[in-house]
C-alpha cells in the first residue's frame, strides 16, 4: 500500500502531465513590453490641446476669484455674525449638583476616557493588529 506522500507525489506526476504549459520566451516578453509602452504612450498624450500663454492667464484669473470669493465670505461672516451676536447674553451658570453626583460622574468619566486610552495603546501591538484582521 501506498502512503500518502507517495500518492500525492503520483497524483502530481499526472496532473504535470495533463497540463501542457507554453514556455514563454523573449518574443513574448517584447510584445508585453511594446504593449505597455504603446498604452504608456497613449496616456501621456494629452485629450486637448491648450495653447501655452492661455494657461497662466487662466490660473491668475482663477486665484483672484478666489481670493474676492474668501474676502466677501469673510466681510459676510463678519457683519451678520456681529449683528446675531450682539444682542446675546452668554452669562450661563452651571446647575448645583451634589458631591456625590460629581464624584460618580468623575468616575464614569475617568473609567471611560481610561478604557478608551487602552484601546488606542492596543492598536499599535501586535495583539490589536491581529485583533484588527480578525474584525475586518
Amino acid at each position: 500500500m501506498k502512503d500518502k506522500t507517495q500518492i500525492e507525489a503520483v497524483l502530481e506526476r499526472s496532473l504535470r502531465k495533463q497540463v501542457a504549459v507554453p514556455r514563454l520566451d523573449r518574443k513574448f516578453d517584447a510584445g508585453v513590453w511594446a504593449r505597455i509602452e504603446a498604452e504608456e504612450g497613449r496616456s501621456t498624450a494629452p485629450a486637448w490641446q491648450t495653447s501655452p500663454s492661455t494657461t497662466p492667464k487662466m490660473a491668475s484669473l482663477l486665484s483672484v476669484m478666489n481670493v474676492l470669493g474668501l474676502g466677501g465670505v469673510a466681510i459676510f461672516l463678519c457683519v451678520f455674525g456681529w449683528q446675531m451676536l450682539s444682542g446675546m447674553d452668554v452669562s450661563a451658570f452651571l446647575p448645583e449638583i451634589s458631591a456625590a453626583t460629581r464624584d460618580r460622574i468623575l468616575m464614569s468619566g475617568s473609567t471611560v476616557i481610561a478604557a478608551v486610552a487602552v484601546a488606542i495603546g492596543l492598536m499599535f501591538t501586535p495583539l490589536g493588529r491581529r485583533l484588527r484582521e480578525e474584525l475586518g
